[in-house]
């Protein structure tokens, strides 16, 4: 039987991360957490891990810049990105990471990009450092539905002041 995953969730919002912790150990995944992005690099230095779940918008060091680090030092962990703020994701960081989750999405969003990202890795054991169309596309889709809202709230606005 092969070994459970090791996930490593990097999150400043201990809720979220205690939430996440408790779904993926309840589907047998060995995770461990970090509310911080040198904890979260301290722990991937001293452990074996698989997968890093990392938000994007944190204080101190970003998603980006751990991402960036864990990329360097760490470069067959698959690693996914979550933010609630898909507008501010640049795209350099996207071609760093296996894939992109909207953090507002279901858990069975989270445990299929996690299977695709994983999945993707074991295939192609060269350093896979492009981002899957699927997680391009929601990222898309984020982005156009932020601006729709953006329009409709600022039209709402000036029919509002008439």
């Amino acid at each position: 039987m092969p070994h459970p995953l090791t996930i490593l969730c990097i999150d400043d919002n201990l809720l979220t991360l205690a939430i996440r912790k408790a779904m993926l150990e309840s589907r047998d995944y060995r995770v461990f957490t970090a509310d911080n992005g040198p904890a979260g690099l301290e722990i991937a230095n001293r452990e074996q891990i698989d997968v890093v779940i990392l938000d994007y918008n944190m204080p101190g060091m970003d998603g980006g810049a751990i991402a960036q680090e864990m990329r360097s030092k760490h470069p067959d962990v698959a690693i996914l990105l979550l933010s609630g703020f898909p507008s501010k994701i640049p795209e350099s960081l996207l071609s760093i990471v296996d894939g992109f989750i909207y953090k507002g999405s279901s858990p069975t969003i989270l445990l299929q990009e996690l299977q695709r990202a994983t999945t993707a890795r074991r295939q192609r054991p060269e350093r896979m450092s492009r981002t899957s169309d699927y997680s391009r596309k929601q990222v898309e889709q984020c982005r156009r539905m932020i601006a729709s809202s953006r329009q409709s709230l600022r039209y709402s606005r000036r029919t509002r002041k008439r």
